[in-house]
Parts: C-alpha cells; structure tokens; sequence
C-alpha cells in the first residue's frame, strides 16, 4: 500500500530555503514519498528546473533532481493538472523578513489551503505580522543556526552546522481544545522527524519564541556592528571599543526583552555572543553580506525591533537607535 505523499512547499527559496529544502528532497523515497516546491527569483527556479539543485556539504555533493521551482504562486496553480491538489502540508516561509507582508498578500491562498505554516527567518515578532493575514493555531516557527550560502543560481553551500528548534507560535493547550491540539503535536513531530532524519537535528521546544529572543541576542551584537565596520565576526572583538559597543546593544536588549516579560534563562547573553563571534571568526555576518551586495537589510527586525518595543515601554535603547540609523542611512546610499 502506497503511502500519501506529503507536500512540502517553500516561499522565497535563498539559501536557507534552499538549504532545507535540500535536505529533506534527499530522503525521498517510494517508503517515504515527498514532494517538495520552491518558490523564488526566476534565474535560480530555471537553474534548478534544468539541472536540479546541487547541495554541498562537507565532503558530500549531491544533484537532487526532485525539486520542481515556480517564480509565483499563479505559475504553480497554472501548471497543475485537473485533480492536481494545490494545498501544502507544510508551507515554509524563508524570504528576508522585510519581505514578509508582500509574501502573505501575493501566496495568500496557498497559505489559507496549507496545513501547517512555518516561519524560518531571522528576527523577533514575525509571527505577528504572520498572524495578520493567516489563521494563528497553525503558525510554526522554527529557529536555526545553520549557515547556508548560495554559492550560484542552483548550487546551495551547507557553510556551518547548529541547531534547530521547532515549536508552536501561537497554539496552547487547553481544556476546550485537547483532542485538536494532540493532532497538532502529532503534526509537530512527525515535521520534526523529518528534519532529523534528513539530516538536520531538530528538537521540539514549548517556548519557540523565547528561542527566537536568544537567537537575536547574538545578532544584535555582532550584525550591524560588523556591517558597518566591514570586519569579520572575530576580528570585532580585537577592538575594545567595538567590544563596548556589542555589549551595550545587547544588554539594552535584555533590558527591552525583560519589559516584555519574555521568559528567558538564566545564562549570560553578551557572553554568549562574544563567543558566537569567536567560533564564526572567519564569518562575514548575514548583514555584511547583505551591505557587500547593496541589498536592503534585516535591520527592522534585529536591533530595530529593540528600539520600536523600547520606545513603546518607555525604555532607553540608545546603542540599537544608533545602529539602526546608521544602518539605515547606509541603505540610503546603495
């Protein structure tokens, strides 16, 4: 007996869509039917469509024929077949997160048709704009520290291995709603299940936000700094001034977090990010990158979110206002 085969879909397939997407295309099989749809910029959709999409990692370098890539939601509906069903299992979100309300208007009924809704993306407070144009029970988020690079149109590059933690955004048990959330957690794990089994360990977490908080520690430090310094993530911390710097942003962040009452550890964060910073000496931040190529920035969601949630606790975030504007006033003049 054939088993259903499970539609996995990708909006904004870079490189870490591409990244994911890669891996879990390679544990299809006739035991384990996948079908996995990217969504992204028109040179890197006719790379794969003709070639299929090259992963490297490590040692490994594999071909995966078994990705097909559409440039628009339109131009995959267009293409089905009569009978052909359109709705995901799981539709991931991994654009930049500057292009996440554009996203939801122009794939607005894949999302509404999926089952599951999966933000992967750098930053705090997406799943609210997410929530804005998509039912909240079915948000996932998944936080990562795996690196990816897109080393050409068709070619994604596995740059780093970390971690991934996977959990609910919004949905909470409750007493009016056991029988629909244990579906949910069923849901849960056998996503979480396919990622490790391609590959990339995933653990399931009951706070997936406060995750995304300590994630965003470590690039309020180091990213902006590093873009506009142009130095590597090590070499930022060979200059005390820049160390200072570094630590004020994230203490002001902790501070901002606090206000918030997210739930956080008990651990050192500034700590945390130095030594992010020394383990990825040789890294050129996400935002560096970003600056390098003249494209626009994260920034709203990193040190900007600091300052758009200091000001409205009435919290002084002067470090991240500075950061911001100058990161700001540097787009200006791409």
């Amino acid at each position: 007996m054939s088993r259903k085969v499970v539609k996995i879909g990708f909006i904004g397939a870079g490189s870490i869509g591409s990244l994911f997407g890669a891996y879990l295309a390679s544990i299809h099989s006739d035991e384990n039917p996948l079908e996995i749809i990217f969504f992204g910029r028109r040179n890197h959709a006719d790379a794969i469509n003709e070639e299929g999409l090259r992963l490297t990692a490590g040692d490994k370098d594999l071909f995966l024929k078994n990705i097909k890539v559409y440039e628009s939601a339109s131009e995959f509906t267009g293409s089905l077949e009569i009978g052909d069903s359109s709705n995901f299992d799981f539709l991931f979100l991994t654009t930049k997160a500057y292009d996440i309300e554009r996203s939801m208007v122009q794939f607005k009924n894949l999302i509404e048709s999926s089952n599951w809704f999966i933000i992967l993306q750098n930053g705090i407070g997406n799943e609210a704009l997410v929530k804005e144009y998509c039912n909240e029970d079915k948000i996932l988020r998944i936080v990562t520290s795996h690196g990816a690079l897109l080393e050409s149109y068709g070619h994604v590059h596995h740059t780093g291995v970390g971690f991934t933690k996977i959990g609910f955004a919004y949905l909470k048990p409750d007493s009016k709603n056991v029988k629909e959330y244990g579906r949910a957690e069923e849901s849960l794990r056998f996503l979480k299940d396919l990622l490790s089994g391609a590959g990339l360990q995933t653990e399931i977490v009951e706070d997936i936000i406060k995750c995304s908080w300590e994630k965003v520690f470590v690039n309020i430090g180091i990213n902006a700094v590093g873009a506009l310094t142009g130095l590597k993530n090590g070499q930022l911390l060979e200059k005390n001034s820049l160390r200072k710097m570094m630590e004020k942003a994230v203490k002001e962040a902790l501070e901002v977090a606090h206000g918030k009452q997210i739930n956080l550890s008990n651990r050192d964060y500034v700590e945390l990010m130095y030594s992010v910073a020394k383990k990825t000496y040789n890294n050129k931040n996400s935002m560096l990158q970003d600056v390098l190529k003249g494209k626009s920035t994260e920034i709203d969601f990193i040190n900007g979110r600091i300052v758009e949630f200091g000001r409205k606790l009435g919290i002084e975030v002067v470090t991240n206002e500075l950061l911001t504007a100058l990161i700001k006033g540097l787009e200006s003049s791409f």
